[in-house]
């Protein structure tokens, strides 16, 4: 997409699978496209098969409308700014038990420990989330199967015999626990002890005349589009502060003073915080996650114009027929030196009292993502948990210094946000923190 946007401008068709698209690469653009607001664009056929790959529902086109229609305005009720302290608290609760859990276990060990930290991350998220959301009778135990699913999920799209068995088995695990999760926590007309949000989602599912196995699948989807961004964004945001050291230093003594000056010095009072009391606070590590989103958000949609139409992108006015398809890229703008100096680096006061004109790693739009506040807060927390407890290296499996080594990116598994390659694994080393000198 680089290359041909170098060579075309940021407007350009190409030819995929035989059939002819309109890239778009401009902030002004894509924000024609996402707002839409002469309802001129709809959604592709090929996202229904991405949701059907997901879940592996066999009623693809109810689930598809079920998510589209029904759910995405529960998640965007639910986790508006009003609603996050509904599902905060308990995300919050669960996040500092299992980093407090880690730490007895680093200070069991005189000279640290090592973790995988894709595995740290999604484990310690996948169960703060399901949690806030599902309640305490969700099957945990699914993590395994969860993140083969989102690290293949690029062979469940594509359906290679042979090379995407594993990871069909895994899907079929977990759409069989979540829909056996259903079934037992449904009491009286509600998921016990889970989210009004989920009790909702369950309700309309129970509804929708869906066997127990596309109520797990459909389940899954969702729950996959509440967890698989987050972790990667984590995942990268850690790699790049440990991959510098200034950077890391500042994100510190932000944490710290923030910590002092608005919570006490005590973490577990930020925990406790309602997100209104919080969301104001640590504006550099919030720069830091867009900065994140703004490298590694690769995120593209298909879109279908159903009337002849135009679209005002930078460099003027394309006309797009009735029939055409549009697909977005994100990185376009992301990557522009135009928009951004040194496109490539990761600076993480890049947003820095300001929103970034043209960062979109939320969509925008109609289709701007539901759960938006929610993501950002969840990154920002698992973070400052570390930064507060931990003095932090990032090593192999050898547990040599890997600093200044960022993991490749692995572009055969990467949807939605880049995928690090498996290989070489990256560990963190964690220290307990001394903070004689933190007040």
């Amino acid at each position: 997409m680089k290359r041909c946007s170098e060579r075309y401008g940021s407007t350009f068709q190409i030819i995929l699978g035989g059939k002819a698209f309109t890239v778009v690469c401009d902030a002004k653009g894509l924000d024609s496209i996402f707002r839409d607001k002469n309802r001129a664009f709809t959604i592709h056929p090929a996202h229904r098969r991405i949701a059907q790959a997901i879940g592996g529902v066999k009623q693809a086109d109810i689930v598809v409308h079920l998510i589209s229609d029904r759910f995405f305005p529960i998640v965007t009720r639910s986790l508006s700014r009003e609603g996050m302290d509904r599902y905060v608290p308990a995300f919050n609760e669960d996040l500092i038990s299992i980093v407090e859990s880690m730490a007895d276990r680093v200070r069991d060990s005189s000279n640290g420990r090592s973790f995988p930290l894709m595995t740290f991350i999604g484990k310690s998220m996948y169960h703060s989330i399901t949690k806030a959301a599902y309640g305490s009778l969700y099957p945990f135990e699914t993590y395994d199967d969860f993140e083969t699913c989102d690290y293949d999920l690029v062979l469940l799209i594509s359906r290679i015999p042979f090379l995407s068995r594993r990871v069909i088995q895994a899907r079929q695990r977990l759409s069989h626990a979540l829909g056996d999760y259903v079934e037992r926590a449904w009491l009286d007309g509600q998921l016990k002890d889970a989210s009004p949000m989920a009790s909702e989602v369950v309700s309309i599912l129970r509804d929708s005349n869906l066997d127990q196995s596309d109520v797990g699948g459909a389940l899954f989807t969702l729950t996959w589009g509440m967890l698989s961004n987050p972790i990667r964004i984590t995942y990268w945001l850690m790699v790049f502060l440990l991959n510098d050291a200034d950077a890391a230093a500042k994100i510190r003594e932000e944490i710290d003073r923030e910590l002092r000056d608005n919570f006490e010095g005590d973490i577990k009072r930020l925990f406790a915080a309602p997100y209104t009391g919080v969301d104001e606070h640590f504006p550099l590590l919030e720069s830091a996650v867009n900065e994140t989103m703004r490298i590694g958000i690769l995120q593209s949609a298909i879109r279908e114009a159903h009337v002849d139409t135009e679209l005002a992108t930078e460099s003027g006015m394309v006309r797009i027929r009735k029939g055409e398809l549009i697909m977005t890229n994100i990185s376009g703008p992301h990557m522009d030196a135009a928009n951004y100096s040194d496109p490539e680096v990761f600076r993480p006061d890049r947003f820095l009292g300001e929103k970034g004109r043209s960062h979109m790693g939320f969509g925008g739009g109609r289709h701007l993502c539901k759960g938006k506040l929610f993501a950002v807060h969840v990154v920002k927390m698992l973070v400052i948990l570390c930064f507060d407890m931990f003095d932090m290296q990032i090593v192999d499996a050898l547990g040599k210094s890997i600093v200044g080594e960022l993991p490749p990116p692995d572009p055969r598994r990467s949807v939605s946000v880049l995928r690090p390659s498996s290989q070489p694994e990256i560990f963190l080393h964690a220290k307990i923190r001394d903070k004689k000198g933190r007040s």
